[in-house]
């Protein structure tokens, strides 16, 4: 069977922090593979506001024969739900899922969802063009889960793409680029091969693949034409290859690309950057850092086979501030074998330093991880996994398991205390930006570091653009 019009849906998650703020770049991957091999595709982001009424007018006017959405494990049964009510509208039509939750549960999410035909493990662009041109018995081809009447077959695990330059970067082409926020995201690389026992990407993507610094600047270059100017590197592994950080410097350079704003939001490893390197980055556009750090000693950062000591992430955090950089630290808080001293070496490191943000995530166990086994055969949940899989989030004060050296109650009360350090670190680095005038600066840190605030940052296009345009002519002095 060949398919030749695919509609992508991006379900609307109500728990997401990030809420329609930037296109699905998976999907966009997705769409341009397809569309350089003859597939017609179109596109509908729900997170945009738009309802299931939306979504039926969507199929009635495009006319797909295949619909595919993205599938994450945390609000999975919701998106069950949408599978399904799509198929009361028109049985005939075929839904294919990808993404995260299907590439660690394979073919138990055909079992639990009968709507869903087909399912897509691990990256989709080689597994859905085939897919969709039908050369290929749907049993042999890799990476597919399909139906064969009652039988779930699964074609058999797909070799990672090695060569990242032979995927076409993203153009958005059908999608609504006006709703979102103008900073463009780049995947400069795919896969992460440490081994943190809370992280599902050792499952999901394990082997570190880069594409080459041409190919990278290529796409900057091509929205820099557009008149874009703001671009974060949303990598697992952006600095990985230090080399190869010197080079896509070179290559912006070489091609005289001004005035850029260059964001790595996502956690760059501490121990792959030094001084020079920082520098370099600083020189051609790199503003804003957020370094993974996850545990605020040597003794934790062993139990979660981070693979850093504590003395060179400190020291990665003092060169970027030294250097001018917007910083921001990433914790996760409650791990195995953490106690509230262990939580207090993050708050120390959290206000040694002028940083810009930090952010302490309520740790969701992840099916498949090494943490979830560890809750698991130790019966240490307070919710049933498909409980809080749908319902959870990492910024909610509501624990979904305990440890005895933190316990629920204690949990509760630490996630209130860390949200006021939180706070308190973002007044700090706001009042900074003011200066002398010290008034308008705290009065400002409180106008800004608040519930409702926040909320418009993280959910409203139009303040977020207000908020980064500021922040990209005070980086720049423009």
């Amino acid at each position: 069977m060949a398919f030749k019009r695919l509609l992508l849906v991006n379900p609307a998650h109500p728990s997401a922090e990030w809420r329609g703020l930037s296109p699905h770049i998976g999907q966009a991957y997705l769409a341009q593979t397809l569309l350089e091999n003859g597939v017609e595709y179109d596109v509908l982001d729900m997170n945009l506001g738009y309802k299931f009424k939306h979504l039926g007018q969507k199929i009635h006017d495009f006319r797909p024969d295949l619909i595919g959405i993205s599938l994450i494990s945390f609000g999975h049964k919701a998106i069950y739900g949408l599978a399904s009510k799509i198929k009361m509208v028109d049985p005939t039509t075929k839904i294919v899922v990808g993404g995260p939750h299907v590439t660690i549960m394979r073919d138990q999410v055909l079992t639990e969802c009968t709507a869903i035909d087909y399912g897509v493990v691990s990256e989709g662009e080689v597994t859905l063009t085939e897919l969709c041109q039908g050369q290929l018995p749907e049993a042999e081809i890799k990476g597919l889960i399909s139906r064969n009447g009652v039988k779930i077959v699964y074609g058999g695990d797909r070799e990672f793409i090695s060569d990242l330059d032979q995927i076409p970067w993203p153009r958005y082409d059908k999608f609504e680029l006006n709703k979102y926020i103008r900073e463009t995201t780049i995947y400069s690389s795919r896969g992460c091969p440490h081994k943190c026992t809370f992280c599902p990407n050792r499952i999901i993507s394990p082997h570190f693949r880069p594409r080459s610094p041409k190919n990278v600047v290529d796409e900057i270059e091509y929205w820099y034409d557009k008149g874009r100017r703001q671009f974060n590197f949303d990598d697992d592994n952006f600095n990985f290859i230090k080399d190869r950080v010197f080079q896509i410097c070179d290559e912006i350079e070489r091609r005289g690309l001004k005035h850029l704003f260059l964001r790595c939001s996502n956690g760059i490893r501490a121990d792959r950057v030094n001084r020079e390197m920082l520098a370099r980055m600083y020189e051609t556009g790199f503003r804003y850092l957020a370094f993974g750090v996850d545990g605020g000693n040597n003794r934790m950062l062993e139990i979660i086979k981070k693979g850093e000591t504590i003395e060179t992430i400190e020291q990665a955090i003092k060169e970027s501030c030294d250097l001018g950089y917007g910083v921001k630290l990433l914790f996760v808080v409650g791990t195995p074998y953490e106690t509230r001293a262990d939580v207090e070496d993050k708050v120390r490191i959290s206000e040694k330093y002028p940083i810009e943000e930090v952010h302490f995530y309520n740790l969701i166990p992840t099916p498949g991880t090494e943490l979830y086994d560890w809750v698991k055969d130790n019966n240490l949940f307070i919710k049933d996994p498909e409980q809080y899989l749908n319902d959870a989030s990492g910024f909610s004060n509501d624990p979904v398991f305990e440890t005895p050296e933190l316990p629920r109650n204690e949990r509760i009360e630490l996630f209130r205390y860390l949200n006021k350090v939180r706070q308190q670190v973002h007044r700090n680095a706001i009042r900074r930006t003011f200066g002398r005038n010290k008034v308008l600066g705290f009065l400002a840190s409180y106008l800004v570091v608040n519930s409702f605030f926040e909320r418009l940052f993280y959910q409203s296009k139009y303040m977020r653009n207000i908020i980064e345009t500021l922040r990209y002519r005070t980086a720049l002095r423009l």
